[in-house]
């Protein structure tokens, strides 16, 4: 039993009711992913920055490079989910959203994320 709230979606519900996604939702309450992405949060980053290394070598996400035509909008929906759950993580534990569509130039993921500021 998790002592972090259920992720709340209508959009994604078929992909987070997965064993995948069940594990990343876990993996983004750790304390570890909270953290890391508080701090680069604190800095003007996008959170998704401090855990894309994370996400690629535990096997939630490939490197965009690699990605097939026929995978590429899967892939696409599997970004957007990561993004609507790292809002909720980052909400649950005092940020708020900052700006979206930040470009990340040199994520080997991403080409957008959203960065938050504490609510504080």
């Amino acid at each position: 039993m998790s002592n972090y709230p259920n992720f709340e979606t209508k959009t994604f519900s078929d992909i987070y009711q997965s064993s995948k996604g069940q594990e990343i939702w876990d993996f983004l309450n750790e304390a570890i992913s909270i953290n890391r992405m508080a701090a680069v949060s604190d800095v003007g980053k996008p959170a998704l920055l401090a855990i894309e290394s994370l996400l690629i070598k535990k096997g939630f996400i490939s490197e965009r490079d690699s990605v097939s035509g026929e995978h590429k909008a899967q892939f696409d929906r599997l970004k957007q989910m990561l993004g609507a759950m790292v809002r909720q993580v980052m909400e649950n534990n005092g940020y708020q959203l900052h700006s979206n569509n930040v470009k990340v130039p040199n994520s080997k993921v991403f080409y957008s994320a959203s960065s938050y500021k504490s609510k504080e």
